[in-house]
């Protein structure tokens, strides 16, 4: 070996123990790549496996209306996973599920969202879903999926609102199911909150009918004043969704009868006259069916628009109040209504009906009566609701608990006064109708008799009785016709001697006597258009004047009260619209009303025209008349009350006489 200088030495040995440090950083950075290498070559595959293991395999686009979120998570691994599921909903709301899951499977989780959360979902129409997994076995990983949700919609939907119910009772709802599964679903019907019938559907995709039953009270309430019916479809397939519905109910209507037509409507209906511009055939039109299933006329306004031409139209004559003005004008409409009624007949107060009976009553077996019919347009209506009732020393009537005792009257009375008719006639037709808080009910249709036959009452002699002649009907059981003579009148030209005055006193009475009501109402009547005149009288007939006449006498005219301003014009007739004297203007008192218990279930008796042999069956030519007793009335005397004291039927509206 050659030695080398010494510095020499050193510098090689310093030289060879950097090289040996430089191959030893090589050799350890060739080491950390092949580690590297190997990690990548290794961790790559565990990726990728544990991707395979746990996964979002699902979300339910739809969130019913039980609220429930729906995924599902699959399980790849050949042994079993679990851990833990987050999921949140853009709107607002997460829940933390935890998961175990059988290898090789899935399974779905479910969250109920709260209702303040569902609600802001449902209001937003859509949200994102993410959900995100942390396993814990077979290893440790994380995974996650996000998908749009959306409110699920109804897939049973109803096609038909509106439903016409038969007397099967059966209400055909008409469905339509979306879904390509099929819809599962309880329809359930409520008259308001109330579950009153079930249905459970099963349906193909496409239409179906769901039948359900509506109960017998329910059916029959229908028929008498409806209801507030829904249906409400719980659908629980595909989806769980709720929807309700309105539905109207109503009866179907049946075919109306054939129905025939009354004396009273073809032989004393209404006929225009030459101040008159409605058509008959329009005042034809106001008719009702009456208990026996025939048409009679009915009340109608003064005037009225004219179908045909559009333009208002006048009849001439009046009938008094409105009925349907009266709070008990459906209770009497449906008591006069016959049983085979339909609800498209019209039903009210049927003018003559009384007459009608009494003609099939006298020509059964009392031929010795005699017939009665009146003119269409003496029938005049009243009306009182809620009266203060008054005992007969003026003091207030009082239920039990301390307050008033209140009545509603609803008052039909045929009342002429324009013709010679009422000067012998006492029997006009009534239908008196009243009921009270109390529990007290009448019903009656009757002739009415004001005092007898071939009898009247001057105003100037109230208490004289003036025979007439020509009536043959029979006598009356107390009351009076009051009417205004030629001769008083002229005499005495004021609001007191021209007012007409018919004072009734009816009863409703058994075979032996027994009296089962009284009501004793009388009828005014401030400017009639006739006078009784004696001077124009003979042995077989009863003669009338006018009051406007006076107006043009040639000594005495009368120039006061409704004569005021006549004289100055030319003369005209009675029956022209610009006399005051029309009949329109009346009034009317109510007086005693006491009933007894008839004795029957239901508080209907059957009696003759005039309101005698009353009795439990009906009969040829009877009439049902309605008693009920309350817990005041009876037997207590009342203290005669006076009602529409300013009332005028006839102003500006086309009315004279007669009237």
């Amino acid at each position: 070996m050659v030695k080398l200088p010494g510095g020499r030495a050193r510098l090689e040995r310093r030289e060879e123990r950097r090289d040996r440090r430089r191959a030893m950083r090589i050799a350890q950075g060739l080491v950390c790549a092949l580690i590297a290498s190997l990690i990548v070559t290794v961790a790559v595959p565990v990726a990728a496996n544990a991707a395979a293991r746990q996964s979002i395999a699902s979300i339910s686009p739809t969130v019913g209306s039980d609220r429930v979120v729906a995924f599902t998570i699959t399980c790849g691994a050949s042994s079993t996973c679990s851990g833990t599921a987050t999921a949140k909903l853009s709107t607002g709301g997460s829940k933390q599920l935890s998961y175990r899951i059988a290898k090789k499977s899935s399974k779905t989780l479910t969250w109920t969202l709260g209702t303040a959360d569902h609600r802001k979902f449902a209001a937003k129409g859509r949200a994102t879903l993410t959900v995100t997994g942390r396993a814990a076995k077979p290893a440790k990983e994380t995974f996650s999926k996000s998908s749009t949700v959306t409110p699920a919609t109804a897939q049973l939907t109803l096609l038909k609102a509106s439903y016409d119910i038969a007397g099967d009772r059966e209400v055909p709802l008409v469905l339509n199911c979306a879904a390509a599964t099929g819809c599962t679903a309880s329809a359930r019907l409520l008259l308001g909150s109330t579950e009153v019938a079930q249905q459970t559907i099963r349906a193909k995709r496409g239409a179906v009918t769901a039948k359900l039953r509506l109960p017998a009270t329910n059916y029959e309430q229908l028929a008498a004043d409806g209801g507030r019916y829904s249906i409400r479809i719980l659908e629980s397939a595909p989806k769980r969704v709720e929807t309700t519905r309105a539905l109207s109910l109503r009866v179907a209507e049946k075919p109306a009868p054939e129905r025939g037509l009354s004396k009273a409507y073809v032989e004393r209906n209404w006929t225009p006259t030459a101040y008159d511009t409605c058509p008959a055939k329009l005042h034809a039109s106001y008719r009702v069916v009456g208990p026996d299933g025939k048409y009679y006329p009915t009340w109608h306004p003064a005037q009225v628009i004219d179908p045909a031409t559009g333009r208002t139209c006048t009849f001439g004559h009046e009938h008094g109040a409105d009925p349907e003005s009266s709070e008990i004008f459906d209770w009497v409409s449906s008591f006069t209504a016959p049983k085979d009624v339909v609800p498209t007949e019209p039903t009210g107060l049927p003018f003559g009906y009384t007459s009608e009976e009494l003609d099939n009553y006298v020509q059964h077996d009392h031929g010795d009566m005699s017939m009665r019919h009146e003119d269409n347009g003496g029938h005049k209506v009243f009306v009182a609701n809620n009266v203060k009732m008054l005992d007969a020393d003026r003091n207030w009537l009082r239920l039990g608990d301390g307050t008033q005792l209140t009545c509603d009257f609803l008052i039909k009375q045929h009342q002429g006064s324009w013709s010679p008719d009422a000067i012998s006639n006492n029997a006009h037709e009534i239908l008196f109708a009243a009921r009270c808080d109390d529990g007290t009910e009448l019903i009656t249709s009757m002739l009415s008799r004001f005092g007898n036959a071939n009898e009247m009452f001057s105003t100037c002699a109230p208490d004289s009785p003036v025979p007439t002649v020509g009536s043959t009907l029979p006598a009356g059981d107390g009351g009076k016709r009051i009417i205004p003579t030629t001769e008083c009148v002229k005499r005495n030209p004021t609001d007191w001697s021209l007012y007409e005055l018919w004072e009734g006193e009816n009863s409703l009475v058994t075979a032996d006597g027994a009296v089962l009501a009284r009501f004793d109402p009388w009828f005014g009547v401030r400017n009639p258009s006739r006078l009784s005149d004696s001077r124009v009288s003979t042995a077989t007939s009863n003669g009338i004047s006018r009051p406007v006449d006076l107006a043009w006498l040639t000594e005495g005219a009368v120039t006061d009260y409704l004569w005021a301003g006549l004289a100055e014009q030319e003369r005209f007739d009675y029956s022209d619209p610009r006399s005051p004297f029309n009949g329109a203007r009346r009034d009317f008192y109510l007086g005693d009303l006491q009933v007894s218990d008839p004795g029957t279930k239901n508080g209907i008796v059957f009696t003759d025209p005039y309101g005698g042999s009353a009795g439990p069956e009906r009969r040829v030519g009877s009439i049902a008349q309605l008693i009920k007793p309350g817990s005041v009335l009876g037997t207590v005397k009342l203290s005669r009350q006076k009602f529409d004291v300013k009332a005028d039927f006839g102003k500006d509206n086309g009315v004279h006489a007669p009237n």
